[in-house]
């Protein structure tokens, strides 16, 4: 897991400058979701929500390791190229594109309004990120694509599964018969698992909920601490053949239970 978290920490740092346009260009929604990007499986690549008269959007493609201007008809236009170049490099040439194609680039150059971690082990120049490693990232993007998908079906919800960008989570948000908020993801490694994990969690629209009755899981447990409370499934407990069954499995019974409290 260890190249695969580094590989998670670099796109991390890559999909801020992606959520900059999200956040200058795109009509602004309460829940912060147009700053929201969505992982192509098929383009390969991550991109924001449409924005300007003519619908582009900006991609970040995983194959060319490019910045892309995305036409409605699908045309690709190179922005700026990873390599050799900065994060502040990176994020003047978009500055600079937005203002060619008659955006306001200051605005595009404005601080985020929250900040990520300082990943001091990531060099500060960007060389061509590993391909084996970004085939393991886009299995397990893919993954929480497909499970997210598969989850707002059983509850017959909308939506779509998205990644925030603020923690770079692959997630879903369904709040079913205005009762029970559920929320399902794909998380980067942090201090509450110490590594990447599959997550579900549920939001009581009206009192709490008593997880000293919470059902064990046949995959997965319960994590219970003072600032998150859910079920998680770390990426390192799956197995090498049949990841998706265990992980379906394991949404079903966390949602199942929460539905039923």
């Amino acid at each position: 897991m260890q190249v695969y978290n580094r590989t998670d920490r670099r796109l991390h740092q890559l999909a801020q400058l992606l959520a900059k346009a999200g956040r200058s260009y795109v009509p602004k929604e309460e829940d912060d979701s147009h700053t929201n990007l969505y992982f192509d499986a098929m383009g390969q690549r991550l991109f924001t929500h449409s924005f300007g008269d003519d619908h582009r959007k900006l991609a970040f493609s995983l194959v060319h390791q490019t910045f892309e201007w995305v036409a409605v008809n699908g045309q690709e236009q190179t922005v700026a190229s990873l390599r050799g170049q900065s994060l502040e490099e990176l994020e003047a040439s978009i500055a600079k594109a937005m203002s060619v194609a008659g955006f306001d680039g200051d605005a595009y150059n404005a601080p985020l309004h929250y900040e990520i971690p300082n990943y001091e082990d990531l060099a500060d120049a960007f060389t061509p990120l590993e391909p084996e490693a970004l085939i393991e990232w886009q299995y397990y993007r893919r993954l929480a694509n497909q499970v997210g998908m598969a989850l707002l079906g059983y509850l017959s919800t909308p939506g779509q599964a998205c990644i925030w960008p603020h923690h770079f989570d692959t997630g879903t948000y369904s709040l079913v018969a205005n009762r029970m908020g559920i929320g399902y993801g794909l998380a980067m490694q942090d201090d509450l698992v110490g590594g990447p994990y599959f997550y579900v969690a549920g939001y009581p629209q009206n009192g709490t909920i008593d997880y000293s009755q919470a059902r064990q899981l046949s995959a997965g447990q319960w994590k219970i601490t003072d600032n998150w409370k859910g079920a998680v499934l770390p990426l390192t407990t799956l197995p090498p053949r049949h990841s998706m069954r265990m992980i379906m499995r394991f949404v079903r019974e966390a949602a199942d239970w929460y539905l039923r409290v």
